[in-house]
């Protein structure tokens, strides 16, 4: 069950990219005051959040907490080394990509056990 979850995230990833490239409206909106590096960062940080707790198994709010540091104290050092530039909006990319896959986590905890499996569809044919 969980690896069709994860080929569900990715497949849902995928097409969000792929649909990048299609419509030329929605790459001018995106595009039009992002630059790729900021869309780069949350996407990273977000298959982080995935890999660190559907392989490695640690817990969430550990993750979160310790990915929001991490990605803070990056853009800190960056800020200081004369050859990279830490900005204020690679941060912000970097905890959007944390915090959506929280949300698509906590949708898929609350939501995900009240849809109907197999058992819930046969006791409904049973009535």
């Amino acid at each position: 069950m969980k690896s069709r979850q994860h080929i569900l995230i990715l497949l849902v990833l995928l097409c969000s990219f792929l649909s990048l490239f299609i419509f030329d409206e929605l790459r001018n909106i995106i595009f039009k005051n992002t630059q790729i590096d900021t869309i780069g960062h949350a996407i990273g940080f977000f298959c982080l959040t995935w890999f660190l707790h559907s392989f490695i198994k640690l817990p969430l709010i550990n993750i979160t907490l310790c990915l929001f540091i991490y990605a803070a104290l990056t853009e800190l050092g960056q800020y200081y080394l004369g050859f990279r530039n830490g900005e204020f909006r690679d941060f912000i990319a970097d905890v959007i990509g944390i915090s959506f896959f929280v949300l698509l986590k906590w949708l898929n905890i609350v939501y995900g056990g009240k849809l109907p499996g197999r058992k819930g569809l046969m006791k409904i044919n049973r009535l």
